[in-house]
């Protein structure tokens, strides 16, 4: 009889020195630790599913063991009757008596811990699965730059981190696994450098953004020498995420090629998967092995909320410890591990974190981070992704190279969806070629093609040509039919399930909108940076749904929780993400939800939701969703819609700093709004066309505007009268107005560029604008020369200058005082890689709110940016945009209980 030693030592129960009969070992390793209570209970109901397995009654299995060791990376605490291990203990001790066990042991993370300690040859020999205690080894005995082994110490943690995001979530719905496999569906992006987007022709430069990180990263990268940070830009659905865990997948390959010998199974699959697929999309795998750390920005927020001492350095330590492993690491091994080994840190989602303060303290920590690795002169790459609206220019200190996404073109659009389809049908190459030559249709349709720019879009596309040969033409039609095809689908399922589904359609329909308005309602608040709901606020707002229809309370609460379990368990968009953690996995899906929730009710409530959120950048994807409704939906509103465009402008002096509606008449341009009513579509361009001369329109609109002008002579005569009075106007007009109309002049040909091109400074009508590829967004043209006589200008006291201080109330004389006297802790300075012109560099954080709010203030800080020379634009752009993120990050959420009820979540 095989017999197992158990020293008493190494059981938690005294069951002698050894045991002999069957004896079953069980390792139970969970891949994402969360600490606390949400580990233990997993733990409970793994160890309950494998004893029921011996128990049941209808082919239990066998044999039964006599002697049962269950091994797990969860950590169980110490405390007295109700920490973790006493618990499990209990249970365990119960399933002994069930199984009639003769001998039993729980070693948990800590336990195995002291066992590898107690143990050397163990640890070495399975290096591979217990890497990370030798991370934190070598750490401790000060292991250097010169140790050729150094790679060994990270295989472990960069190995389960390879496991552990291997999937990701996009759009899949009905039968089957609800995510895809990155190895198979991960594709490199195409960007623009924001500094340099064309070339001296004018034609567009893209970039891959992976291929372009991991080839910077391939040198050196010192905070202290200022070239160590890339800004990521991006709209819902473009794969800002999914690019950050790209290339933090090809430098975990990178180290772990070498040694794939030594890994798990799965993660030798994985990794000759991730290997295969890196090759086929031509991103080549890192020279330099940096060690990749990928932090979401939403979850490191909300652990620095109510604990200022929290620093980046101690988050990603936990991260780390939460992974599993033989040791906790603290701060003090990565301060070392930064000092001596390069590292590549994935800051991923900076527009998630709206609040102004909770940002503030955000990138202050970030901030202490890359000072700390400077006084060390670490190597470290980081990226920062964040979407446009979200982004007010942060991170201006770091000196960040800037990237912005642009859109797939329909060769990649087909190619991306090629993989889709064969990832997601391997079996049936037949069917997989019917979906994609739909897609190829689709592509053909001027309308349709242009929703295929983003991998969200596209995907959800390919889940929708599975069941029809058409597509919708606008972005909101897209998601709904998708919602609504993940419907049908679970309603045309043989037997009750399909059934219920459909029975309860208005009800389920109505928990997700309500779930989405109310995680995206409190994701704006101070204090709700990563919001999700428990299953009694699901229970919540069910309830209330149940009770609006006349249902009795006790009566409502028992068909609420029926109609969560449909709810949840049949659908993808609304997800447990963990432990009684539900959300949405895509956040356009919570905003698509929320925007359904937004356009129900009554008209008039409609309406003055919409005009409440009209400004707010963290509502403006949940806005567009919402006017696209009213307008296809509601055609008798359309005018009232755009009515509250118009007027967005006009409310305030800060809207006339600011020009909100302007901005968002952009988005809704390039959202493809009002593209098939050429009317109401030109008053959006005649909007956007008011701003051809400030420093806040995005070079993305110049196609549509070029488009219109071509074939509307009207909007051809706005643009050119809008060209004369800017050069009349001279100073930061006349400048902003001449850098978009090189950039325009050398982009496209036609009416404008044929009537700007004499009119230029420096040029003839036959020759183009000498220089490179500038871009609007940072460039000021002719203001650039002049500006290098003088290239330190102090902010505060050229503004004061201006200031006309007689027009003032005593208390707006203060409150501008102190804004001006904060702004003198500014200074224009000349932008690093030779680039013409110049820019306000941001030195201290500004509270511009009660600037912005006030009348008076805002009117002389008009007049003041009216009176700067070309010279000085740059300090009228700083302005603008201090007062437009103010008015596009003002707290509008708890203005929106005005106009109609709100969800709630559950009472405490």
């Amino acid at each position: 009889m095989p017999q197992l030693a158990i020293e008493a030592a190494d059981s938690n129960i005294k069951s002698g020195d050894s045991w002999s009969g069957y004896t079953v070992v069980q390792a139970k390793h969970k891949e994402r630790l969360r600490g606390g209570t949400e580990d233990r209970d997993w733990l409970l109901n793994e160890l309950r599913k494998e004893v029921n397995a011996w128990l049941r009654e209808d082919r239990p299995r066998h044999p039964k063991p006599e002697n049962f060791l269950l091994i797990t990376n969860v950590r169980l605490s110490a405390v007295q009757e109700v920490g973790g291990i006493d618990i499990v203990e209990a249970a365990m001790a119960e399933h002994a008596k069930s199984l009639g066990l003769r001998g039993w042991a729980v070693w948990h993370s800590s336990h195995v811990s002291r066992l590898l300690d107690q143990h050397p040859g163990v640890r070495q020999t399975y290096l591979g699965l217990v890497v990370t205690g030798d991370v934190l080894t070598a750490l401790l005995e000060g292991l250097s730059t010169s140790n050729p082994d150094a790679a060994r110490a990270l295989t472990g943690f960069v190995a389960k981190e390879l496991v552990a995001n291997s999937n990701i979530r996009l759009t899949r719905a009905g039968n089957g696994p609800d995510q895809e496999r990155l190895s198979d569906i991960g594709i490199d992006l195409p960007a623009q450098d924001r500094l340099s987007p064309v070339d001296p022709d004018g034609k567009p430069i893209n970039h891959f953004v992976a291929r372009t990180i991991i080839s910077q990263g391939d040198h050196p990268r010192k905070v202290q020498d200022g070239n160590f940070c890339t800004l990521l830009i991006g709209g819902p659905g473009q794969g800002k995420s999914t690019i950050g865990q790209l290339i933090c997948q090809s430098y975990r390959a990178a180290i772990l090629e070498a040694r794939t010998g030594e890994l798990a199974l799965d993660q030798q699959r994985i990794m000759h998967d991730t290997l295969t697929h890196l090759r086929e999309i031509r991103v080549p795998l890192p020279r330099m092995h940096r060690w990749p750390i990928y932090v979401r920005l939403t979850e490191y927020s909300e652990r620095i909320l109510g604990a200022e001492d929290y620093s980046l350095l101690k988050f990603i330590a936990e991260q780390i410890n939460n992974r599993g492993g033989a040791y906790s690491l603290t701060q003090g091994h990565l301060y070392n591990w930064l000092r001596q080994w390069p590292w590549m840190i994935v800051l991923d989602g900076l527009d998630e974190v709206p609040d102004t303060h909770t940002r503030r303290t955000l990138l202050q920590k970030v901030s202490e981070f890359l000072s700390d690795a400077a006084m060390q002169r670490a190597d470290i790459s980081v990226l920062v992704t964040t979407r446009r609206q979200g982004y007010n220019d942060d991170m201006r200190t770091w000196e960040p190279r800037e990237f912005e996404l642009v859109e797939l073109s329909n060769q990649q659009a087909l190619h991306y969806g090629r993989q889709l389809v064969t990832s997601r049908h391997p079996a049936d190459s037949a069917f997989a070629d019917l979906v994609h030559d739909r897609l190829i249709e689709a592509a053909k349709e001027k309308m349709t093609a242009k929703l295929m720019g983003s991998p969200l879009q596209v995907s959800i596309m390919a889940s929708l040509l599975e069941d029809r040969v058409r597509l919708p033409t606008t972005r909101h039609a897209l998601f709904a039919d998708f919602y609504e095809t993940v419907f049908k689908r679970e309603a045309n399922k043989i037997g009750s399930i399909g059934e219920r589904v459909e029975q309860h359609k208005a009800n389920i329909d109505a928990l997700h909108n309500a779930a989405g308005m109310l995680l995206h309602f409190d994701g704006e608040k101070s204090g709700q940076a990563d919001v999700h709901l428990t299953r009694a606020d699901l229970q919540s707002i069910a309830t209330d749904q149940l009770v609006a229809q006349t249902y009795e309370n006790s009566a409502a609460r028992k068909a609420a929780e029926h109609l969560i379990g449909l709810a949840t368990d049949r659908f993808i968009l609304l997800v447990e993400k963990s432990t009684d953690n539900w959300g949405f996995e895509v956040r356009s899906f919570q905003e698509f939800m929320a925007s359904r929730y937004i356009v129900s009710g009554p008209e008039d409530q409609i309406m003055d939701r919409l005009r409440i959120l009209a400004r707010s950048s963290h509502w403006r994807n949940t806005w567009l969703f919402a006017a696209a409704q009213v307008f296809e939906m509601r055609p008798h509103l359309r005018e009232t819609l755009l009515a509250i465009v118009a007027e967005a402008d006009s409310q305030s002096m800060s809207d006339y700093l600011a020009r909100p509606g302007a901005i968002l008449a952009v988005d809704m341009l390039l959202d493809n709004f009002a593209a098939t009513t050429p009317g109401l579509q030109q008053r959006l361009v005649k909007q956007t066309i008011e701003i051809l001369d400030a420093p806040l329109l995005p070079v993305e609109i110049l196609p549509i505007i070029q488009e219109a002008s071509e074939r509307d002579p009207v909007v051809r005569r706005l643009v050119q009268e809008r060209f004369q009075a800017a050069m009349r106007a001279g100073g930061p007009r006349r400048a902003s107005m001449l850098v978009l109309m090189r950039l325009w002049t050398r982009r496209y040909k036609g009416a404008i560029s044929t009537y700007v091109r004499p009119r230029l400074p420096g040029t003839a009508s036959s020759a183009k604008p000498d220089g490179g590829g500038e871009s609007f967004e940072s460039i000021w043209g002719s203001a650039g020369q002049a500006a290098r006589r003088q290239s330190d200008f102090n902010v505060g006291e050229m503004l004061a200058d201006k200031i006309n201080w007689d027009s003032l109330s005593e208390d707006e004389t203060a409150t501008l005082s102190d804004f001006l006297k904060e702004a003198q802790r500014l200074r224009v300075l000349p932008q690093s890689g030779g680039i013409k012109g110049y820019s306000v560099r941001k030195v201290g954080a500004l509270t511009t709110a009660k600037v912005a709010k006030s009348n008076g203030i805002c009117a002389v800080l008009a007049d003041a940016c009216e009176s700067l020379s070309e010279e000085e634009t740059a300090v009228a752009e700083w302005l603008i945009r201090q007062i437009a993120q103010s008015v596009r990050q003002d707290f509008v959420g708890d203005k929106l209980s005005s106009a109609g009820p709100l969800p709630q979540r559950a009472s405490a």
